[in-house]
């Protein structure tokens, strides 16, 4: 069964949702063709991605951003990663076309505490048993808990199509949700005191992420003393941002009303994809 559309999305999403889909980009790179643990599957047929959980190829592959052609595996992170990832079910992509030469694009299904926003949740073993086994799906889904995503990596290669990332983005966002998930986190890299080669810093605010400001990082630039988020300083100072800022965990609201989707929604208006 397609998934319901929220009447969030109906009134505020769907049209922007819609041009994206009609993009040559989403098109021919996000329109559902893959091959999941072993299985190929076409546009239009049903996934089971998690135990009793199912999806149209098309949607699984807009919520996990999976290009055409890409080869997934789904396997079990119980505790936190070395790079902080938290507990999930990730869903790792590989794509020789699309992902940039020795990556591979990673994103988890994480639980998050209903009475902490923000706050994940310790460990995936509190409920969920084998390695998407018998209850996986039931135990993400239990009253205290709600479910999110997470970013673990999403690399692309130099000559990949323009906007692919941005456009990739914005359908997941759409798609999770529709599937009332809580929010979006990453590790948005790059910054003051960090890998000089990456921008994740600048890029993700863009288009809605938003993280607090660390104690102290807006000392010497007075004009910015009041500010709290990142998207506090950007509303402000941009280009202090851009000079100034660094790595560190975002989230995307994925709330009705939030304040991420006004920023998505400007971004995509603003490169005319929309």
């Amino acid at each position: 069964m397609p998934i319901q559309y929220s009447p969030f999305f109906i009134q505020h999403l769907q049209g922007a949702f819609e041009s994206l889909l009609r993009t040559e980009t989403s098109r021919q790179f996000l329109s559902g063709t893959f091959r999941f643990d072993g299985d190929d599957f076409a546009v239009g047929q049903v996934v089971e991605y998690i135990d009793g959980q199912f999806l149209r190829s098309e949607e699984f592959a807009r919520l996990l951003m999976i290009f055409d052609g890409g080869r997934v595996h789904a396997q079990n992170q119980r505790d936190f990663g070395l790079d902080d990832s938290p507990p999930g079910i990730y869903f790792t992509s590989v794509n020789r076309r699309i992902i940039h030469q020795g990556h591979k694009n990673r994103i988890g299904l994480v639980r998050i505490a209903d009475d902490a926003t923000g706050l994940f949740v310790e460990s995936l073993d509190e409920n969920v048993v084998g390695d998407l086994g018998e209850g996986a799906g039931e135990a993400l889904g239990e009253a205290e808990y709600q479910q999110g995503l997470h970013v673990d990596h999403h690399y692309l290669a130099d000559d990949a199509p323009h906007f692919l990332g941005t456009i990739s983005f914005a359908l997941c966002a759409m798609t999770a949700h529709n599937l009332g998930f809580m929010s979006i986190s990453l590790i948005a890299g790059g910054g003051r005191g960090f890998n000089p080669d990456m921008i994740g810093y600048r890029y993700w605010p863009k288009v809605g992420f938003d993280a607090a400001l660390l104690d102290g990082e807006t000392v010497g630039a007075a004009h910015l003393a009041d500010c709290r988020t990142v998207q506090d300083v950007l509303a402000r100072d941009p280009a202090w941002w851009e000079r100034n800022g660094s790595q560190r965990l975002m989230e995307f609201d994925l709330g009705e009303g939030s304040p991420s989707w006004g920023k998505l929604l400007d971004y995509l208006r603003e490169k005319e994809l929309v």
